[in-house]
């Protein structure tokens, strides 16, 4: 067997590609692989690699340039915060809205509105129920039932039996 290069007698093969070659034409490996162009990839690797690449990039431009599917299909539900209010009940003489407390709430939503309420003082007559009264001072806009709880619970009576004695002095929001 002869050398890859001359023809003397092989002496050694090369691990890497399996030439035969004498001591003048290589150490532990050929000299055509020792050489700077033996280190790089072959021809056939160079083109699969740019092929894998354009082929990356034709799927990656079709994903983003396709027509988004019909809002029937979505899949993603988007939903925008809202600032809601709540009315907390207060004793007489102060009503306040505040915000309710959500994660997406707006900083600038204002904390604390406080209106202005009219209370007038009565004094219970002989004969007098909590119904008549109510009914006599009911607001626009509000329900009886509402009105006589909230007149019962701001005067500390029992909502479900309010027992009023004539001359008691009830605290009435208007």
């Amino acid at each position: 067997m002869r050398c890859y290069s001359c023809d003397k007698d092989a002496t050694h093969e090369c691990r890497r590609c399996g030439r035969l070659y004498c001591d003048e034409h290589g150490d532990e490996l050929c000299g055509q692989c020792l050489k700077p162009a033996g280190a790089l990839p072959s021809f056939l690797l160079y083109r699969g690699t740019l092929l894998a690449l354009l082929l990356g990039t034709v799927v990656a431009l079709w994903l983003l340039l396709k027509p988004p599917k019909e809002a029937s299909q979505s899949t993603f539900n988007v939903v925008q915060p809202t600032a809601t209010t709540a009315v907390v009940r207060t004793p007489i003489g102060e009503a306040t809205l505040t915000p309710n407390a959500s994660p997406n709430a707006s900083p600038n939503a204002s904390p604390t509105v406080t209106p202005t309420v009219n209370v007038i003082d009565y004094t219970v007559q002989p004969d007098d129920t909590l119904i008549d009264i109510a009914t006599r001072y009911l607001p626009p806009g509000m329900s009886l039932n509402d009105f006589m709880w909230q007149i019962a619970t701001h005067n500390g009576l029992d909502v479900s039996n309010p027992i009023l004695q004539p001359g008691q002095v009830l605290k009435i929001a208007q």
